[in-house]
């Protein structure tokens, strides 16, 4: 992933009021992160798929355990573009969404994400 590509990410996610691709306005002192997927989870029984090992970007150290739980969590690329989730859970490197909002089928390694600290609108 080229630099310029991160640092644009990055300039977005401090730099901007909005969040995600709606017109929801989110005070500037919100946690957000920026991140990638580096391997999706195993898939249920039935082959959907609700978890992915996720690396920080810019890098950084994981993610605090526990934090992003009831987080937004969108995807920035991929197939899945724009598509919402809710966070379950998550330890320093793996997260995992709510089943409510659907599986991640879809989601494909190196696709981009940003997750903050809003809830899902349902």
């Amino acid at each position: 992933m080229g630099r310029a590509l991160v640092a644009a990410l990055s300039a977005c996610l401090v730099g901007s009021a909005l969040a995600g691709h709606d017109d929801v306005r989110v005070d500037p002192a919100l946690k957000r992160y920026a991140g990638m997927v580096v391997a999706l989870g195993a898939p249920d029984a039935e082959g959907r798929i609700y978890s992915f090992q996720a690396k920080r970007l810019p890098e950084a150290p994981g993610y605090m355990p526990k934090e992003l739980r009831g987080w937004r969590l969108t995807m920035l690329a991929g197939k899945r573009f724009a598509a919402v989730f809710e966070v379950q859970d998550n330890s320093e490197t793996e997260i995992t969404v709510n089943r409510v909002d659907g599986p991640l089928n879809g989601v494909a390694v190196k696709d981009l994400f940003v997750i903050e600290e809003i809830a899902v609108a349902r």
